[in-house]
């Protein structure tokens, strides 16, 4: 059985002479997993005018982009970085958000060569998202 916990995180720590226990090391990789506060992915755009990507937590920042690693050039926007309560947006139409188990992403033709879309149908989105 350990002696000690890290201050940070309450990870075991064990000292000369102390047993091991299976149960604590399964605890220190479960604490360690809860505790990274990155996450990356990817997306295939199904070209939705909202579409919900979940995951288990609420993020605190969400960067999305394009696989080309574009998030917008001449009169589309294609992506952005998005913060809890402020949505990459341009003017009044969001492109990416928060949401309470994952973020948002928005798709919408404005005008005829204008657009905001971060679910473009067939493209191949990347995000990294902060807890």
């Amino acid at each position: 059985m350990s002696t000690n916990q890290t201050a940070s995180y309450g990870l075991h720590l064990w000292e000369p002479g102390d047993n091991f226990l299976r149960e604590e090391f399964n605890e220190n990789f479960a604490a360690l997993d809860a505790a990274a506060w990155v996450v990356v992915g990817a997306y295939v755009g199904d070209g939705a005018a909202r579409r919900n990507i979940s995951l288990d937590f609420s993020p605190k920042a969400v960067l999305v982009v394009s696989q080309d690693g574009a998030m917008g050039g001449g009169y589309s926007y294609f992506g952005g970085l998005a913060l809890a309560g402020h949505p990459a947006q341009r003017g009044e139409n969001i492109i990416v958000e928060t949401a309470a188990e994952g973020f948002i992403v928005h798709s919408r033709q404005i005008g005829a060569s204008y657009h905001v879309s971060a679910n473009d149908e067939g493209l191949v989105y990347h995000y990294l998202v902060l807890r």
